[in-house]
């Protein structure tokens, strides 16, 4: 058997796979540095970070957070369109990877969900319990097409809070009896399944920068408790079968950050000409 069906069979047999070192260090290491340059506009300039690992600059961003949540959000919102991000999502390796496992050509991939997370230690308002993302993604009636990548943009420990998956869980199908739960008004709205976790093997994912897990759409996941004193960077994309018969096309909206536009217009910028889009 080929190294290519060896790990698309462990991928279909368990839901998952890691593959270990796939993404390039230094492209890991720069959209580290995007982050971190970006959050001088947030947090001044008078104390110079040594990287994402500094600990003064977990300090100050939990600290935004707490004092200044509506900054610390325009921060999050900052971030999301790095073209560090994109670099990572269409890197050769990943894609090759993802044919190799979904036996798809890069022609015929389709992705969304692409966001980098920050989990701050003890946030328990923004931790996903146990869900499936084809509940969120709906590109692909059968969550077994295409897949999701989970990629740590720092070192994942146990404090930090491993991400969990129920092993051969996928094997259920898609459960689309879910919870929506929605822990606060400005709060995206989760979905949560209703389960026995107990029946299946629990992975908790030991993996660093230059690692991804991939797991199938239909896989019973959920966040890990962050007991650090650290944020928590990982970095998703979702993947979707674009040559399906029941592709559900899409197209993105933008949604500009209303308190971005807010500080401008207290510092005498003219935004009348910004277009808002309404939910």
């Amino acid at each position: 058997m080929s190294l290519n069906n060896s790990e698309r069979k462990y991928f279909n047999v368990n839901g998952y796979k890691i593959a270990k070192k796939l993404i390039d260090k230094k492209k890991i290491s720069q959209i580290q540095k995007a982050i971190v340059n970006r959050s001088k506009i947030y947090l001044g300039d008078k104390i110079r970070f040594k990287s994402i690992t500094d600990p003064r600059f977990h300090k100050s961003l939990i600290k935004l957070k707490k004092n200044n949540p509506k900054k610390f959000g325009s921060f999050y919102d900052s971030v999301q369109k790095s073209l560090e991000l994109y670099s990572i999502v269409t890197d050769k390796k990943l894609i090759s990877k993802i044919c190799k496992i979904t036996n798809l050509k890069p022609e015929n991939l389709s992705f969304n969900g692409e966001n980098i997370r920050m989990d701050l230690p003890y946030d328990e308002l923004h931790k996903l319990s146990w869900h499936q993302d084809r509940s969120y993604y709906f590109q692909n009636r059968d969550g077994n097409r295409g897949l999701v990548c989970w990629i740590p943009l720092i070192n994942i420990t146990k404090k930090l809070g491993r991400l969990m998956a129920c092993k051969k869980s996928h094997k259920l199908g898609f459960i689309s009896k879910y919870k929506k739960i929605r822990k606060g008004s400005k709060f995206s709205t989760q979905r949560k399944i209703d389960f026995n976790s107990k029946k299946f093997e629990i992975e908790n994912f030991a993996v660093n920068c230059g690692d991804v897990i991939l797991l199938n759409k239909n896989t019973i996941h959920a966040s890990g408790s962050n007991e650090s004193d650290f944020i928590r960077f990982s970095l998703q994309v979702r993947v979707h079968d674009l040559m399906d018969p029941n592709y559900l096309s899409f197209r993105y909206r933008i949604f500009y950050n209303l308190d971005d536009i807010k500080l401008m217009k207290k510092k005498g910028v003219d935004v009348s000409d910004i277009e808002l889009s309404s939910n």
